[in-house]
Order: structure tokens, then C-alpha cells, then sequence
């Protein structure tokens, strides 16, 4: 009797992602100590020969922002700038004799890889969301929301009550149906979100700015993060390069990095130097100043040089991993089902992409690449459905070795065997051993829409709104018993085939904040939502405080008048007018829109009173957003004190010379 000979088969790696390099590579240590230079080079050109520069500028908004994961120990700049925290560096010449000028800013960085400690369930949609927040909801030129947008964005989330698994849910589905494609750099500017949704492909900043655009779309806020990154890939300056990346917002914890391009959900690796977040993708990172005559600025692109201080150590494992087979023995040509089980070992959500390698004579029809979010402590399976192939030689035994890699270099194996006496098993055999731990859908929702509009998308506290939703049957069955509601408010409706029903609500809200209501429509057919986003504001408010003036005066003295326009609401109040009068005092000043505190003074001298008791008045107007006008005052009075014959004389004089001009006005 023949000897069967037992082959190993050997491992073909499957590289795709930077979660599974060689453990040199920089973006598996845990910190990185980096400095970072940047620099820029820019003329300002003469256009002709009588050309004259007096002041040139240049305001660079690119500098290493410091959160849970980044700490900058200094930064310096040359020349010597001034800072802003809301422009970033100012760079000025004064009266240059040049018209060739450079800078640079240097910083020292310590980046780390970290998931922010999310410790428990943040509940999805979010209800009442701080009002601070509500710029990170709006619709932007390139982060724009249409409602192609708003759709997939509600398929993709339905049934879901936990902002993690929303959010991962939206970048898990931007990372399978978006390809990155460099063909889509156009030299005007980035291409919008829209056209993302549309063409499914861009580069980093494009598909972020879509995943923005969904989250943004279901009430979740989002912003964009420029800064440097690292890649094994890029052949330029040693591999660093200004990269785009997210960040969302989660309630009561803060910011949470989402890479959706570096396929980095809630975390992003230690490479990443983040310099500014933005409402929208196509901010610049420097502007250019000057009053000069007859010139043009030609400005030259920022240079980056990061150079690597020190690393500590390789990150440490964040999951447990465990894998089996179906099946230890199968036969050529049979299908078979490697079940991994993946355990977060931390008290908090975590995220993670497992990689099976390729293996010889073994088809793996499903990616390769997996990712997995989970809660503190969770376990869950992963599966990969595989085929053996049937052209295998009967004098064999095979042996398939079965390796998985998470991201944190987490490693498991399994195997099995194949040989031709071996049973035969199908693919709807494996399928039994998968445990189904999403929500199924219905699948006949994708015949049924449901839209909702406001008449408004923001009012004030106690204002009602009116919303108009409609669910309209695009399918060729009745929907029975259809259970409509708008949050709690509910009734039972019936839809015949390619027919519309139509709802109406009146809703009032007595708390600020930004209101996430649901429309949804369920039957045993149907599971569908609309989320309906109201940012419900307070009226805007102003008050006057700390008024100081003196009770009276010797009209040889000189005093101040002294208050603060404080804002009382959480609404700015706009186009506020402040002015103080008095027979002989006129003072005026104007604030487009009122975010902070403001003092104003008035210089006073006793010359500029009149006899006896002096009336004063502060008078204060301004607006809402939709232009309504509110106005309040408040009165003061000053005393002359004991004025001289000859003063009194001057005094008479002026209220004369007064009325006449009164009068000739009137005239």
C-alpha cells in the first residue's frame, strides 16, 4: 500500500494596510517623539518698474493642536511671529527692503495611538445636543448633504441605538464602497461629498468628506483635521505628507479620531501630527498679506520635515483572538468556514481589522481584510467562508494553515485538511455554524421612502414647528398595519401599492439644544427612518453691567464713564448698536455679532456738562438671526458741582448756540 505524502502548504501574505507592516515600521509604536518643521518660501513680484511695498504678511494656520493623544513641548518660529489661538502665527514685515521672504515654524511632538477611554453606551440618535455644537452639523461648499447623502446614511444606521456603532457602521461603509483614486485631484479644489456619494471614489480629504457629510446628515456632529501623516508607501520626504483625516463628536467625552482612508476607526496611529480642524475640507493653511502698489504674490507650496526623537514601545495588544474550522477534514472542491473570535480586552470600545492571509489551492471568498467594532469586554465572530480548490492530486494530503493579524499585530491560527476521500461540504452547510448578530433586514424597505421637511430648522423655545412627512410605496404590495411614528407619537396606517400617505406634526420644545426627532414607518415588510435635525434656540439677550460713573463733577474735572454689554442668551445677538447720550455727549460703536463680554468707556470732561443734573442714557439695539429688532436702555445722571459766574456763562452759551443750530436745522 502507497504512502500518502502530506503537503504544507506555504503562506502568500496578503498586503493591503498599514495595520499589518513589519513591527519597525513607525505607525506600530505606541508614542513617537517627533519635530516637526514646516516652512515656506514666497516673493512679492513687481509688475512694474514704479512698484512700492510698505508691509507684507503671512498668517499660517497649520500648527500642532494639543488633545488626549498630542502634546507639544514648544514651538518657535523664525522670524518672530505673533499668535492667535483662532488665526495661529502672524509673520510681519515692516517697510521690507526685500521682496523675497521665508519662514518657518518648528515644534517638538509627542503623538500617540490611543482610542479615547469611551467607557460606556452614548445613545444614538443623539436627543439634545449642546447648542455649542450645532456649527458641526451644517452643510458646508464641500462637505455639502443632499439627500442621496441623507439616505444611505439612514440605511446604513437603521435599527442602530449606539453612537459608536452608528459611526462605525457610516466609516465601515465608506471604506467598502469608495475607492481611493488619485484621478479625482483637480487643480480648482476638492471634489464634494455629493460627488463622492455619486462616483464612489476620491482621495483622503474627499472620502472623509463624505463620511463627514453622513455623520453630519443623522445629527451626529463631525469636523475635518488636516495635518501630517506617515506612510510606508510614499517615496517623499521619508514618507510624511499632509494627510486629512476626521474627528466626531460623542457627548460627554469628547472628540474621537476617525481615519477612514488609513482604515483607523476611532483611533489613529502615532504618525499623525494633527494641525487644524475645520467646519469644511478646503481651508488654506496660509494667507498672504500685503499694502504695496503695483505688485503680485507668488507663493511657493509649505514644505514639511518631521524627524523621529525617539519611539517607545510597539503598541500593545487590544483584543484576544482565537480561530477554528467548521470542518478539521474536507475534500476537494469543498467549502469550508474558519470562525474567529475576536475579545476586547478593555473597558472600553475598541476597534480592530483582522487579516487572513492567502493561502495556495485555497479560494477565500470573502475580503481578506475585516473590521470589527466592539464594547467594553465584548466578544464577537468573525467568519470566513473558503473553498478548496478541486484540481488537488489524490496521492496528497494538504494541510492548510490559516494565520490572522489584527492591528495591533494580535495574532491566531487554525487549519485543516483536504484530501479526495474526505467529505464534500456545501456552502449552505457552513452557513449554519454563523451566529447573526446584526439586526436583519427587511428586505422589501428598499421599496418604501420615507422624507420629511420643516418649515424651519430653527426656532426658539415655546415656537412651534411644523413638520410634513410623507411615506410613499414604490413597491408592489399593500402595507398592512404600517406603523407610522414621529418619536413616541404614533398611528397605524395602510399603504396601498405605488400610493403616498402623508403626515403632518406640531411640535414644541421647552430645553435648548439640538433636537434629533425619528420618523419611522415598521411593519413585518418595512423597517424604515427619517431623522428630522432642530436646533431650538433662546431668544437672544443682552444685559448692562458694572456702569461706574462719578455722581458729580467740577467742570475743571476730567472722569470716565465705564460699563459692560454682557450676553445673557446661549443665541448671539447681531448688528448690536451701543450708544451713550447726553445735550453735549455722543458716543457710538457697532458689533456685528456679540459672542463675549464687551466693555466700553467714555472719556468725560466737566466742560461737557450742563448746569444742575446731568441725564445720561445707554441705549442698546440689535437683532436676532432672522433680523427681529430688540432694544433696551438704561438712564444715570452726573451733577455739575458749584460752577463760577464765567462758567456758567460758557455753559448758557453752548445750550444757545444749540438751539439756534436746532432751529436753523428745524428750518
Amino acid at each position: 500500500m502507497a504512502r500518502k505524502l502530506i503537503a504544507l502548504l506555504f503562506l502568500m501574505l496578503f498586503s493591503f494596510s498599514f495595520a499589518f507592516a513589519q513591527n519597525d515600521e513607525l505607525f506600530n509604536y505606541h508614542a513617537l517623539n517627533l519635530n516637526l518643521l514646516i516652512s515656506n518660501k514666497f516673493d512679492v513680484v513687481p509688475t512694474t518698474t514704479d512698484y512700492f511695498v510698505d508691509y507684507v504678511a503671512a498668517e499660517l494656520s497649520w500648527y500642532p493642536l494639543e488633545d488626549y493623544r498630542q502634546k507639544v513641548d514648544d514651538i518657535t518660529t523664525e522670524p518672530k511671529s505673533k499668535f492667535a489661538d483662532d488665526t495661529g502665527f502672524l509673520f510681519e514685515w515692516k517697510a521690507p527692503g526685500e521682496t523675497s521672504f521665508y519662514l518657518e515654524e518648528r515644534a517638538n511632538v509627542n503623538a500617540k495611538n490611543e482610542f479615547l477611554f469611551i467607557t460606556r453606551k452614548v445613545g444614538f440618535p443623539i436627543k439634545d445636543l449642546d447648542p455649542d455644537y450645532s456649527e458641526y452639523l451644517q452643510p458646508q461648499d464641500i462637505i455639502d448633504v443632499n439627500e442621496d447623502i441623507r439616505q444611505k446614511a439612514f440605511e446604513v444606521v437603521q435599527g442602530e441605538d449606539d453612537l459608536y456603532s452608528a459611526v462605525f457602521r457610516i466609516a465601515e461603509w465608506v471604506e467598502n464602497n469608495v475607492d481611493y483614486d488619485l484621478s479625482t485631484i483637480t487643480a480648482e479644489a476638492n471634489q464634494k461629498a455629493s460627488w463622492v456619494m455619486k462616483n464612489k471614489k476620491g482621495v483622503c480629504d474627499e472620502i472623509t468628506s463624505l463620511f463627514i457629510s453622513m455623520c453630519r446628515s443623522l445629527g451626529i456632529p463631525a469636523r475635518f483635521v488636516t495635518g501630517i501623516s506617515y506612510s510606508n508607501i510614499n517615496l517623499q520626504n521619508n514618507g510624511w505628507g499632509p494627510h486629512g483625516w476626521a474627528e466626531v463628536y460623542f457627548p460627554g467625552f469628547g472628540w474621537v479620531p476617525f481615519d477612514v482612508t488609513y482604515k483607523e476607526l476611532g483611533f489613529v496611529d502615532a504618525t499623525h501630527i494633527k494641525l487644524k480642524t475645520s467646519l469644511d475640507s478646503k481651508e488654506t493653511s496660509i494667507n498672504y498679506e500685503t499694502k504695496s502698489r503695483n505688485t503680485d504674490i507668488k507663493p511657493e507650496q509649505l514644505e514639511f520635515e518631521v524627524n523621529v526623537l525617539s519611539k517607545d514601545y510597539l503598541v500593545k495588544p487590544v483584543v484576544e483572538l482565537s480561530a477554528g474550522v467548521a470542518e478539521p477534514e474536507t475534500g476537494f472542491g469543498s467549502y469550508n468556514l474558519l470562525i474567529v473570535s475576536v475579545r476586547n480586552l478593555k473597558d472600553y470600545y475598541a476597534t480592530t481589522r483582522v487579516g487572513l492571509a492567502n493561502v495556495n489551492e485555497l479560494e477565500i471568498l470573502d475580503p481578506n481584510f475585516q473590521s470589527v467594532m466592539l464594547k467594553p469586554n465584548e466578544e464577537k465572530k468573525l467568519y470566513w467562508m473558503m473553498r478548496v480548490s478541486q484540481g488537488l492530486s489524490n496521492n496528497y494530503v494538504y494541510t492548510f494553515p490559516l494565520k490572522l493579524t489584527a492591528t495591533a499585530g494580535e495574532k491566531a491560527e487554525a487549519e485543516f485538511r483536504a484530501a479526495g476521500q474526505y467529505d464534500i461540504f456545501s456552502e449552505e452547510y457552513m452557513n449554519i455554524f454563523k451566529i447573526t448578530e446584526q439586526p436583519e433586514t427587511k428586505p422589501y424597505s428598499q421599496n418604501v421612502i420615507t422624507v420629511c421637511s420643516v418649515d424651519k430648522s430653527k426656532i426658539y423655545l415655546d415656537e412651534s414647528i411644523n413638520i410634513s412627512c410623507v411615506v410613499d410605496n414604490k413597491g408592489s404590495q399593500l402595507l398592512r398595519n404600517l406603523k407610522v411614528c414621529l418619536d413616541r407619537e404614533c398611528s397605524t396606517s395602510r399603504i396601498p401599492e405605488q400610493e403616498t400617505s402623508r403626515y403632518g406634526y406640531s411640535k414644541k420644545f421647552d430645553t435648548l439644544g439640538i433636537k434629533t426627532m425619528v420618523f419611522s414607518a415598521s411593519n413585518e415588510l418595512v423597517e424604515k427612518s427619517y431623522y428630522i435635525i432642530i436646533d431650538v434656540q433662546d431668544k437672544p439677550l443682552i444685559e448692562i453691567t458694572n456702569l461706574t460713573s462719578p455722581e458729580s463733577m467740577s467742570y475743571e474735572d476730567s472722569s470716565e464713564i465705564s460699563f459692560f454689554v454682557k450676553k445673557k442668551s446661549n443665541t448671539n445677538p447681531r448688528n448690536v448698536k451701543v450708544r451713550v447720550e447726553h445735550e453735549f455727549v455722543r458716543e457710538y460703536w457697532s458689533v456685528p455679532e456679540l459672542e463675549m463680554d464687551y466693555n466700553f468707556k467714555v472719556l468725560l470732561k466737566g466742560d461737557n456738562l450742563n448746569l444742575n443734573k446731568n441725564n445720561f442714557n445707554i441705549i442698546i439695539t440689535y437683532e436676532d438671526a432672522e433680523g427681529k429688532q430688540y432694544s433696551l436702555s438704561q438712564e444715570f445722571y452726573i451733577n455739575l458741582n458749584n460752577p463760577t459766574l464765567w462758567q456758567k456763562i460758557n455753559i448758557w452759551l453752548r445750550v444757545l448756540e444749540k438751539n439756534i443750530t436746532n432751529w436753523f436745522n428745524n428750518i
